[in-house]
């Protein structure tokens, strides 16, 4: 049973979140592709586009560790809720200065970080509460199903987008994106048993938040893909969101190309993750592991150097195949391994590090493509990604334990960081 990965939706708690988190998803892939589009087409700047998704997704490096807290000491269903309904709050008043014609890069920054902070608060959260949804033979399928629901939403919500930026204009756009935040805290809702810690330790903001750093540094699967997620993010990951700027600069696309591609790497993402939920039942994920380390790479070199539209396509569709496998398999180390007492603290270190380092390699593609270009700026990031583990390889020799959750904490490996 554990092999299928949609199995979880069996829970009704699961088909609540997750239908809920599809529609949130989409609302959030609308959002990124209007206003970065808009971005685009008024700044020509791979890095004014490329700083839209930062400030979405940078936040969770600065508010996650807070929701870590939050996370472990209040019931973390109650949580989740209240910060979906702020995010749609703030989300609401960027949809009126839209209303009211504003397009200053600047402001639109602003009121973006401040919805996405407020919506990292609950993010450590929801992901402490996904172990206690599922048996743990189902927590990879469990996993899998929030990277259908994201990828389904780059799939839908870039073709949505391109819709209703002809159809009602980028105000209503973002005000739809808003509305999906209460479709979800409703679900939330609805889910009527709580998500408590399971040991709530009476101490201090900064003891506390030192144990949970603690606990990662001290667990092999946790820190390990900590450190692969920063490698991952700092080199790659950034081409998702320079997705506008790669359709406006080199093909003199706008909204409607922009949409397809991410659509194709949503796609694309979708059927790597379904066959890597599947496989993990047949193969070793450190095998699996190495396979995907050696095809992003190329799938990336490939994106870069695409000289027309449906190769373009083609190849992100390639890439979000390769990539999606990578995510997947880092989640489910740190889940798998993360202790249920500092679950919530150490799922916001590496929501930490995922927002912090994908906003940082964000902005470095960008400025690299603004000084050369977007095809060279790629291509340097494949190259770091594979200079990157190898070099990660070396130093850690024990990471195919850790990968295959075999390393116990008291045999620490040394690490890059």
């Amino acid at each position: 049973m554990g092999k299928h990965p949609f199995i979880p939706l069996r829970h009704r708690a699961v088909r609540l979140l997750w239908s809920a988190a599809v529609i949130s998803d989409v609302g959030t892939w609308v959002q990124l592709i209007v206003v970065g589009s808009l971005i685009a087409r008024d700044t020509g700047s791979a890095f004014q586009t490329g700083l839209i998704a930062v400030v979405t997704f940078m936040p969770q490096g600065l508010a996650a560790p807070v929701g870590g807290l939050l996370a472990d000491r209040f019931d973390r269903r109650k949580v989740f809720a209240a910060a979906l309904l702020g995010q749609a709050t703030m989300t609401g008043v960027l949809a009126v200065v839209l209303a009211l014609g504003v397009r200053e890069p600047l402001v639109l920054t602003v009121l973006i970080l401040m919805s996405s902070m407020t919506g990292s608060l609950g993010a450590p959260s929801y992901s402490a509460m996904l172990p206690d949804l599922v048996p743990p033979e189902e927590l990879m399928a469990i996993l899998s199903l929030g990277i259908f629901s994201w990828n389904s939403g780059r799939v839908v919500g870039p073709l949505l987008a391109s819709l209703l930026a002809l159809t009602v204009g980028p105000a209503w756009t973002v005000a739809f994106n808003a509305t999906t935040f209460v479709v979800m805290a409703g679900a939330v809702a609805l889910v009527r048993r709580p998500f408590r810690p399971h040991e709530v330790v009476q101490a201090g903001v900064m003891e506390r938040l030192a144990d949970g750093w603690r606990a990662t540094r001290s667990t092999p699967g946790c820190w390990l893909g900590i450190e692969m997620l920063i490698i991952f993010n700092v080199t790659a990951v950034g081409f998702m969101g320079l997705v506008p700027i790669y359709a406006s600069a080199l093909f003199d696309g706008s909204t409607g190309l922009a949409g397809t591609l991410a659509s194709a790497q949503g796609i694309g993402a979708i059927v790597g993750g379904v066959a890597a939920t599947v496989l993990s039942h047949r193969w070793r994920r450190s095998s699996m592991l190495v396979g995907n380390l050696v095809a992003l790479p190329i799938a990336l070199s490939a994106y870069a150097l695409a000289p027309s539209r449906p190769l373009a396509i083609a190849a992100i569709f390639v890439l979000g195949g390769c990539a999606t496998p990578l995510f997947l398999s880092v989640s489910t180390m740190i889940q798998r391994d993360a202790p249920p007492a500092s679950r919530g603290r150490v799922m916001s270190i590496n929501q930490a590090v995922g927002g912090g380092f994908y906003g940082l390699g964000l902005m470095f593609l960008g400025l690299l493509a603004d000084l050369t270009s977007l095809r060279v700026a790629f291509v340097i990031g494949a190259l770091l990604l594979v200079l990157g583990f190898v070099v990660l390889t070396r130093r850690t020799p024990t990471w195919r334990a850790a990968v295959e959750g075999t390393l116990t904490a008291s045999e620490p490996s040394p690490s890059l960081v």
